[in-house]
């Protein structure tokens, strides 16, 4: 393992943070020694780089990363294109990219295997409908962290297993995952990825629309739409801007529920989501001419 690397990466995370090395050593060990492991002189004990990594809002897994990879640039390239496929929804050239890979040694550290097996689970579903396999996937993927506590990966593979849960029927399940993931997500003291949340709560939104609870699944929807201004996450505003919408007219306010529809349309638009877009305008389409409802499904 090269620890030389997580050196330079605290470095970039200090400096990133506006933090002196002194400032980062206080209560942990000395500016010496902060030097020290950043310019790869000494190697840090696991509870000294757990406390730098909580200081600095970083998971400290990030650092094993950094130190196992031979080519972090490179993994963290396919790692950024699966993100793309996933949320273009485009599950071919995802598992293209991951069959490509599958022999690739530079994947076999655990977190790069929770990553490829997450992504494999979201293809084998969306793909092919192998639901059991999807599944263990998805399940594997959690279980391979070596990291006992929750993180954001782990909430996002739960909204992937929530997403397969609404998918198959079991709205009961997903909004348990949902709401149990949601809880474990905000007792978390470093989070960097507000749309992660987001996405949570979306998924909680469908299963409850889908359970008919239309009242309680609007308000989860006008939580998630406060949270994306609060944080400036546009990532799933017009999913829950749709999902809104679609309780209201469920509700019967037909004059709000469009007036939502039209700015998630709008936000679609301007996200260049074009599946979404095509969607949007069928099913407004056929709600005004003969008041039928269809789901967008988001992963």
């Amino acid at each position: 393992m090269d620890f030389s690397r997580v050196g330079k990466k605290i470095q970039e995370l200090r400096q990133y943070n506006h933090m002196t090395q002194a400032e980062l050593a206080d209560g942990i060990c000395t500016q010496a020694q902060i030097s020290k492991i950043e310019n790869g002189s000494i190697i840090p004990y696991s509870n000294t780089l757990f406390q730098i990594a909580e200081k600095l809002g970083a998971d400290m897994y990030y650092f094993f990363e950094e130190a196992v990879s031979e080519r972090p640039d490179y993994v963290q390239d396919v790692f950024d294109q699966l993100e793309e496929c996933r949320f273009t929804q485009d599950y071919k050239q995802m598992e293209a990219l991951i069959l490509y890979e599958k022999d690739n040694p530079l994947f076999t550290p655990p977190l790069y295997k929770q990553y490829i097996a997450w992504h494999k689970g979201i293809f084998l579903y969306h793909l092919y409908r192998k639901t059991e396999e999807a599944f263990e996937q998805l399940l594997f993927s959690i279980s391979i962290d070596p990291n006992p506590s929750f993180t954001e990966r782990k909430a996002e593979i739960s909204n992937s297993l929530a997403v397969f849960y609404n998918l198959e029927e079991r709205y009961e399940d997903a909004e348990a995952l949902c709401k149990e993931a949601l809880n474990k997500w905000k007792q978390m003291k470093k989070r960097k990825d507000p749309s992660i949340e987001m996405k949570l709560t979306y998924t909680l939104a469908i299963s409850l629309t889908k359970q008919q609870r239309y009242k309680e699944s609007a308000q989860w929807c006008e939580k998630g739409i406060k949270r994306c201004l609060e944080t400036r996450t546009m990532y799933v505003f017009g999913e829950l801007l749709y999902q809104k919408g679609r309780n209201l007219l469920l509700m019967g306010e037909t004059e709000k529920g469009l007036e939502h529809w039209n700015e998630a349309l709008g936000m679609f638009k301007s996200t260049r989501q074009h599946h979404l877009v095509d969607l949007m305008d069928k099913d407004m389409n056929q709600f005004i001419k003969d008041g039928v409802l269809k789901e967008i499904h988001y992963e």
